[in-house]
């Protein structure tokens, strides 16, 4: 477990120097840009504890991808695997409860923790035989294989719709379409074969165009069933709901460009970092987004010429 953890630090200290930054700078500003954001968050946003509880868990399962728990168990006894994911589970959540105590927020460090325990304690299931179909193409494979995945999640959110339309809840419905979008954008956590890549006869700017119009017009499949009930029953918040729905295809898109930025290292705590902290403060995408499709060019260059 000391080899794992020390491993970790040093993928971590490599991710800070793919960015071109120390750690003894880039730290302090991670932890400076996380105190400032989460402010603003709970200064702006309905009901922002339990949405902060909700963002905890999202960065956990953004950490704990099913690739790196594989790792895990292929080099660890069960018991330690058992308490590498429950280690990895209370240090990704640390931040958000000490915060969370700093806003007297004690219920919701109690679910913070039980979130917790709860993803490290899951299992993965055992494939079946069963075929979803989906309103999706074969290919590019993210969203078929991704959709399959997580099909049941969807039933849950629209649920969530109805709910928030019979109750008069607007930010409940608000949750549901950026609840897809986090949904989606998981599904470019994977790294793809280079074959996946070089087999496209386009160039770097063709097979990012393509990629991301692919992704914009599948999430769109999937939310206007959301945006449409939500307008026929909040005429008066359509422009809150078109708003919602660029910030969502916009936080898609850096997904996509962060895919390919980071094919060559596949670092997902990074990505998982990434994602939350653009969730609490939208407005860094601003620079997210030139500085991910430059260095996606640049590792897509190498094979697609």
């Amino acid at each position: 477990m000391k080899y794992y953890y020390q491993l970790q630090c040093k993928r971590l200290y490599r991710s800070f120097k793919d960015f071109g930054t120390e750690p003894i700078i880039g730290f302090p500003i991670i932890i400076g840009l996380f105190y400032w954001l989460s402010l603003s968050f709970f200064n702006q946003v309905p009901y922002a504890s339990y949405v902060y509880v909700l963002l905890s868990t999202v960065f956990i399962y953004a950490f704990n991808t099913s690739g790196h728990n594989e790792f895990i168990k292929q080099h660890f006894s069960t018991s330690n695997f058992r308490k590498i994911k429950l280690l990895n589970s209370l240090i990704g959540v640390m931040p958000f409860v000490v915060f969370s105590l700093y806003k007297a927020c004690y219920i919701e460090v109690f679910l913070i923790f039980v979130l917790a325990l709860l993803t490290s304690w899951g299992r993965k299931r055992n494939k079946v035989s069963l075929i979803i179909p989906t309103p999706f193409n074969k290919q590019p494979w993210e969203f078929i294989i991704g959709f399959r995945k997580t099909f049941w999640l969807f039933f849950l959110i629209y649920a969530l719709v109805i709910v928030a339309i019979v109750k008069g809840n607007f930010n409940l419905g608000l949750f549901s379409i950026v609840a897809i979008f986090f949904i989606c954008s998981t599904y470019y956590l994977k790294k793809d074969p280079e074959f996946y890549i070089w087999i496209y006869a386009m160039n770097s700017k063709e097979f990012l165009k393509y990629k991301v119009v692919t992704a914009l017009w599948y999430s769109f499949i999937l939310t206007i069933p959301i945006c449409i009930s939500l307008s026929l029953f909040y005429a008066d918040q359509i422009h809150v709901i078109l708003l919602f729905l660029i910030l969502g295809w916009v936080y898609l898109i850096m997904y996509v460009f962060m895919k390919y930025a980071f094919q060559s290292q596949g670092l997902e705590i990074m990505q998982g970092v990434i994602g939350v902290l653009c969730i609490l403060f939208p407005p860094l995408m601003v620079i997210t987004l030139p500085y991910f499709y430059n260095k996606a060019l640049n590792n897509l260059d190498l094979l697609l010429k």
